[in-house]
């Protein structure tokens, strides 16, 4: 994709407004790339026309998603059930395994109140035990959540009239080419960003660590489970505002620490995310999208109970952090920050 293709892309979907109201027009463009996990490939089956929020959100949960899909490709040569939900930009929730219906739970739970108003993007198909889940699923009794969007390969006419919304303000888009996301359902075109006067181009974000295979550095030594969990972690955080320090316990996001201008800040902003969410943060996995300048932040981690750390070196200080999470009985990995920096978003 060229900056030309960028500028020249033909209007596929008008929006109301842009991120606020005052900015219109908006509208979704496609550069015709043949992608078929493009926005302009998924079908509203339900509901109004996507916002430009939904859309940026959207692009996110894709990068997410297939992130995950690649993750675990790569180091299992398999791809779990999935589910992630955003929030105004970054995952808020996000869960794997092998049972439909635990793997939205968990979804929903990594953060109940941020979910709400949010969009869920599904690797699977949404039948009615699916919707019920989604609208019911630790809300009081005869209320249901509110959602902005479900995205899943296809949906049960059933499913679609239970999520039907008031205002068809719940958007249902469906995209048959969620359910077989892989290592090669990274997007690899060129990624371009408006800057005042020009634009800012760069590679797109293909650095997907090989934790079972692959050369890594380690202080100790990771569970099957624990590996897996950093899998994710590093899938949510590698997506998410950097920088980020992201929590992952049994499959299962419970904290995510992003935005933050220092490394320590995103430790405890994951920690009170995940504690004020109600988990319990107790062996839980923790990932960093670059490495620790100090050992301020694997002592916010071990002092939450965190019992590994996926990691970056590059720190004239990589010596003192492992040494640290050595005495502590934290386990560590790290893979050179040059090549898998997570940084995203800036």
């Amino acid at each position: 994709m060229t900056i030309a293709d960028i500028i020249h892309g033909k209007p596929r979907l008008e929006c109301k407004y842009g991120e606020n109201g005052y900015q219109t027009p908006a509208a979704l463009y496609s550069g015709d790339t043949g992608d078929e996990l493009a926005l302009d490939r998924f079908e509203v089956v339900q509901g109004a026309a996507p916002s430009y929020n939904n859309l940026c959100d959207l692009d996110r949960l894709l990068q997410t998603s297939t992130h995950i899909a690649a993750g675990f490709d790569v180091n299992y040569t398999s791809v779990p059930l999935a589910g992630v939900a955003c929030k105004h930009g970054n995952p808020c929730g996000a869960a794997v395994g092998d049972d439909r219906a635990r793997v939205v739970q968990k979804a929903l739970e990594g953060d109940l109140r941020a979910v709400f108003g949010g969009l869920i993007l599904l690797n699977f198909e949404v039948d009615e035990e699916i919707a019920e889940v989604l609208m019911t699923h630790k809300m009081g009794e005869g209320t249901r959540r509110l959602l902005d969007g479900v995205i899943a390969p296809g949906f049960t006419a059933g499913a679609m009239e239970m999520l039907r919304r008031k205002g068809d303000k719940c958007r249902l888009l469906a995209n048959p080419a969620l359910a077989g996301m892989d290592r090669d359902s990274l997007d690899g075109a060129r990624r371009f960003r408006y800057v005042r006067g020009g634009f800012l181009a760069q590679p797109n974000y293909t650095f997907v660590p090989d934790l079972v295979g692959g050369e890594i550095e380690k202080v100790g030594e990771s569970s099957e489970s624990q590996v897996r969990d950093m899998i994710l972690a590093w899938a949510i955080g590698s997506t998410s505002n950097s920088n980020t320090v992201t929590l992952v316990r049994e499959g299962m996001l419970i904290g995510n620490g992003v935005g933050q201008q220092d490394r320590v800040g995103g430790c405890k902003l994951a920690v009170m995310r995940a504690t004020g969410a109600g988990h319990s943060t107790e062996a839980a996995v923790a990932y960093s999208d670059s490495f620790f300048p100090f050992v301020d932040g694997p002592s916010e981690l071990s002092g939450a109970g965190v019992a590994a750390i996926l990691a970056t070196s590059g720190s004239v200080r990589d010596q003192e952090v492992k040494d640290y999470c050595r005495a502590e009985g934290v386990t560590l990995y790290l893979y050179p920050d040059s090549e898998g920096r997570g940084f995203f978003g800036h």
